[in-house]
């Protein structure tokens, strides 16, 4: 197998061998969040740390992605009736923060509510808040977020028919 980096190609035995080398070199997060729409076809946004964001956060010990995506989306927006959809992809990006360099596989969920209350940000989080936005404001407010954000939220709007 091959990886290319930085415009470098590097020979790899296997994916499994490589998965080993990555989670030896960085401490492995496991994370999960989710893409939260309500039926007027807005899709929900937070600003975290001057950014803007998706719901997401770690999972904790005995609890499944799905539970742990619900209970972060919860905690970080305030919001209380999400109904947890099936898994749209898994993302994964290294950061080094607190000293040391960390690999996260964030697992997304698509998931929606009947009950698109106002927002209230976890401050302890870094979140200053969010909004429900319609198609044509989310895409620009995307354009100021991270490059993942964009193509999760393409992931969930091309999966709808």
């Amino acid at each position: 197998m091959l990886i290319s980096y930085k415009h470098s190609t590097f020979r790899v035995p296997t994916t499994r061998w490589m998965w080993r080398l990555l989670t030896r070199r960085f401490r492995y997060v496991k994370a999960a969040g989710g893409v939260v729409t309500e039926p007027g076809e807005k899709l929900l946004l937070i600003y975290r740390n001057g950014r803007t964001d998706l719901p997401k956060g770690k999972v904790e010990a005995n609890e499944t992605l799905a539970q742990a995506a619900v209970r972060e989306v919860e905690e970080e927006t305030g919001l209380t009736k999400i109904a947890c959809g099936p898994l749209l992809l898994k993302t994964y990006h290294i950061y080094n923060l607190y000293g040391g360099w960390h690999l996260k596989q964030t697992s997304w969920f698509a998931m929606s509510t009947d009950a698109p209350y106002p927002i209230v940000g976890q401050t302890e989080e870094g979140i200053e808040g969010g909004q429900w936005l319609p198609a044509d404001q989310w895409r620009t407010a995307l354009e100021s977020s991270y490059g993942t954000m964009r193509i999760i939220v393409k992931h969930l709007f091309n999966r709808q028919p």
